[in-house]
Parts: structure tokens; C-alpha cells; sequence
């Protein structure tokens, strides 16, 4: 099992965040807030420097992008002075979009297309 980290969403997807993901030690965060950055950098340390945590599952570039390009990594995950262990992950849209854009489609109707793709 891996820690998840990623953005803390409102109402029924945050619920669904801490019920499916609880168990993962997550780290959520707000990106609206400044000053929530140091506070997930220390959580990150934190919890990478814990040997009984679950090591932590961390898209360095800051979000999941499209599958088309990479994106500037944050520096921020590579200052905890830990071991990493990169890794790729490529998607094939031929099945299901692993990519959800929040301003294109609503979760619900995100979540019923990976539900029903074939």
C-alpha cells in the first residue's frame, strides 16, 4: 500500500476521499491556501521520515496532467531528503480517460465513465 497526498475536495467527493482513501494515511491539502504549503511540506517530511508509515504516492509535477506532456516538477517533494523511486504512469485512452477535468465534467459523470468503459 501507498499514502496517497492530493487535493482535499468539498461535500459528497471529499466524503468519498476519506472513506475510500482513510485507510492510506493520505495527506490532503487546499490549494487555495498559501499558507497550507508549508504545512503539507511538513506533513510530507513528516511522514516520509516515519518507518511505519506507508510510503508516499507523490505526481511531482503537482497534478495529474492529460497523458499528453510532462510539466515542471515542484521542487518541494525532492527537498524531504529521502529515497525516491520515480516511476511513469501512461494511460490508455482507448479504454477509459484516467484524466478528469473538473472544469469539463463533474465527478459524477467522470466516475460513471470509468465505471462503464469497456
Amino acid at each position: 500500500s501507498y499514502a496517497v497526498v492530493g487535493q482535499k475536495h468539498p461535500g459528497w467527493v471529499g466524503m468519498c476521499q476519506d472513506y475510500l482513501l482513510g485507510a492510506l494515511q493520505p495527506i490532503w491539502f487546499n490549494r487555495g491556501e498559501s499558507k497550507n504549503r508549508h504545512l503539507v511540506a511538513e506533513k510530507l517530511r513528516t511522514h516520509a521520515e516515519d518507518p511505519d508509515r506507508f510510503p508516499l504516492l507523490v505526481f511531482p509535477e503537482g497534478t495529474c496532467v492529460n497523458n499528453e506532456y510532462v510539466v515542471e516538477f515542484k521542487k518541494r517533494v525532492f527537498e524531504l531528503g529521502v529515497p525516491i523511486n520515480p516511476i511513469a504512469i501512461k494511460y490508455n485512452k482507448v479504454f477509459v480517460d484516467g484524466y478528469w477535468n473538473s472544469r469539463a465534467q463533474s465527478f459524477g459523470s467522470y466516475l460513471f465513465s470509468l465505471m462503464t468503459s469497456r
